[in-house]
């Protein structure tokens, strides 16, 4: 809110750039390999050069464990930039992230962890004491108390039935089907009714960056929790102090795209668009499922058909934001903080605007367009975007709100490096296929990304672990 073959020639080239490559020492597993069809429970030693693929936050983690463990490495990233899908930009001087925003459930979070580790401070980011609601069928705010009132039957309600709602749905159920048995089962009638779906049609979304209907109920909330709150702390200066402090003593390669990984017996090269070749003798590919799911990079050998599959089956969906920048909070005095704003449409979800001036951030609004309205900006330019929250606004506050002194707007579902926003389990899927991607292939090949973390999909702290994780298995945890 907020996933080979040619031999020949490929030791040919592996000698004549001269890298260090287990070819020139025994063959040998730093345990004994098990497993079939490329898959295996360990990797092969000797670790001489690892090449990650990708600055995300999974292999900025990666590359980091890798330098404390003193194996050399290199960082190849695509973009021009850190952070993958954290990226914080400077709104007319206000930090705005446009992807990741939150430290979900602080307590005992690595990444709270890591910011402790490098003095980077945190603001609490909850903004469910000062939560205000919009009726846009009804053209009226919402008071305290019913707000506080749908929070608790609507939202608190619904994770509480989850549970039940899994064991007595049909197994291929979904989470829109959990929607409607529980607005029937608790007797919501009329405009509760339609306001209780948008908020959970809202919530699921957010959850899994996709459609309700593609959630399957069976894996809904089966991540692992750590403690506080879902809308827990949010780093100081955005998410680039984070990214930054971890990617500073790196080897970063930018504008630098990958287009294949060979992998042999001996080792491993990298081609990149440019033409030039990274060759190792791993690789950690940190590439979002949106990209994998496109076919890029291309494997030789191809995935293992088991990962081709998961790779193929789990769900891939859609978050964008809307981001208006103004001279002043103006709408604070109005009594108007972070908002749920209830469309006119009956399963069109809410959408939720957050109030970064709460924050201490400076006056922005920011508009948070899950899977299904996220052609709201994506198929607008950015001045028709703006115009149209600034509309939105302007219906919510009463009155013509000012002109916006700087906008953003994403589109990440557009963005080549990206494909989307992030993980989940449809019907059909498994939580399994998160282990099976998090598996070393071929002994040399492993992959990282919040695709690969079962526990933690779709957080920021699941994809740092995944990176953490593989890098561990080279250094040898």
């Amino acid at each position: 809110m907020g996933r080979l073959r040619n031999t020949g020639s490929l030791l040919k080239h592996i000698a004549a750039r001269g890298h260090l490559l287990a070819a020139e020492s025994p063959r040998l597993a730093l345990h004994r390999p098990v497993g079939h069809g490329g898959l295996v429970s360990e990797v092969v030693a000797p670790v001489a050069r690892v090449i990650v693929i990708g600055a995300g936050i999974a292999g900025l983690a990666a590359a980091s464990r890798l330098h404390r463990g003193g194996i050399p490495h290199v960082v190849l990233e695509s973009r021009d930039r850190l952070g993958g899908r954290l990226c914080t930009v400077d709104l007319a001087g206000v930090p705005v992230d446009l992807g990741g925003s939150w430290i979900h459930h602080p307590i005992g979070n690595p990444l709270s962890t890591l910011c402790d580790e490098y003095g980077l401070a945190r603001v609490p980011g909850d903004p469910i004491p000062t939560l205000t609601a919009f009726d846009r069928r009804e053209h009226r705010r919402l008071d305290r108390c019913e707000v506080e009132e749908f929070l608790r039957l609507v939202i608190d309600g619904f994770e509480d039935a989850i549970a039940s709602l899994r064991d007595r749905l049909a197994p291929e159920a979904t989470a829109l089907d959990a929607i409607e048995a529980f607005i029937v089962e608790r007797g919501f009638v009329g405009a509760f009714a339609r306001r209780a779906r948008q908020v959970l049609l809202a919530e699921i979304e957010a959850d899994a960056g996709d459609r309700a209907v593609s959630q399957s109920i069976r894996w809904l909330g089966d991540e692992e929790q750590y403690g506080g709150e879902l809308f827990g702390d949010l780093p100081l200066d955005g998410y680039r102090s984070v990214v930054e402090a971890l990617a500073a003593p790196l080897d970063v390669k930018f504008n630098t795209e990958v287009v294949s990984v060979k992998i042999a017996n001996d080792g491993v090269a990298v081609t990149c668009a440019d033409g030039s070749v990274e060759t190792g003798s791993h690789t950690i590919v940190t590439v979002p499922l949106g990209v994998l799911k496109d076919g890029r990079p291309r494997f030789d050998p191809a995935l293992p058909p088991p990962v081709q599959a998961a790779v193929e089956t789990l769900g891939f969906g859609r978050y964008e934001k809307i981001a208006l920048r103004f001279d002043t909070a103006f709408w604070r005095g109005e009594g108007i903080s972070h908002a749920v704003l209830f469309p006119s449409e009956d399963h069109e979800p809410a959408m939720w605007v957050f109030d970064l001036d709460a924050f201490g951030a400076g006056p922005v609004l920011c508009a948070h367009l899950f899977h299904s309205v996220s052609h709201l900006a994506l198929n607008r330019s950015t001045t028709e975007a703006a115009t149209w929250l600034k509309d939105v606004l302007s219906e919510v506050i009463g009155y013509s709100v000012p002109e916006p002194i700087a906008t953003v707007v994403t589109s990440w579902a557009h963005d080549p490096f990206t494909g989307g926003a992030y993980t989940h389990c449809p019907p059909g899927a498994d939580s399994s296929m998160f282990r099976l991607l998090a598996q070393p292939v071929e002994g040399r090949l492993l992959l990282a990304g919040e695709h690969t973390d079962g526990e933690r999909t779709g957080y920021a702290d699941g994809a740092y672990t995944s990176g953490l994780r593989a890098a561990g298995m080279l250094v040898g945890d």
